[in-house]
């Protein structure tokens, strides 16, 4: 790797750290899942610095294209985050959807109350013995 590369993408990695610290502050991310992209710059931003390392381990272990190693790497990374997401989402509209039906039943309750409460009070003899 060149070492223009190399600094296109320490730079690249900075503006993505900055960013990323940026929507936390914002509060347009949470922490917990702030801790994992900063982690993910870091790894990037090391990552032309052993690069010299990883493809001569890469080439020792059999792989012929370290790249398209990387790029692997990568894919199966995405596709953790996407099912990490679609857990979250799943156990979201769970939750989102036994609230809904436990503010239903609430309501129907409230209601039943209500309507018993009328009626009590129109069977309810006048306090006042009827003279007004």
């Amino acid at each position: 790797m060149s070492l223009e590369v190399r600094i296109i993408v320490f730079l690249i990695t900075l503006v993505w750290i900055a960013c990323v610290l940026r929507m936390v502050r914002n509060r347009r991310i949470w922490e917990r899942y702030a801790i994992f992209w900063v982690y993910l710059g870091f790894a990037v931003l090391l990552m032309p610095l052993a690069v010299d390392v990883t493809d001569r381990v890469l080439m020792g272990i059999g792989v012929d294209q370290p790249p398209n190693f990387y790029f692997l790497v990568g894919i199966l990374g995405i596709l953790l985050i996407l099912l990490q997401s679609s857990v979250e989402i799943t156990t979201l509209v769970r939750r989102s959807r036994d609230t809904v039906q436990e503010l239903a039943i609430l309501e129907e309750r409230v209601h039943r109350l209500e309507s018993e409460l009328q009626s009590a009070r129109r069977a309810q003899p006048d306090a006042t013995g009827g003279k007004t």
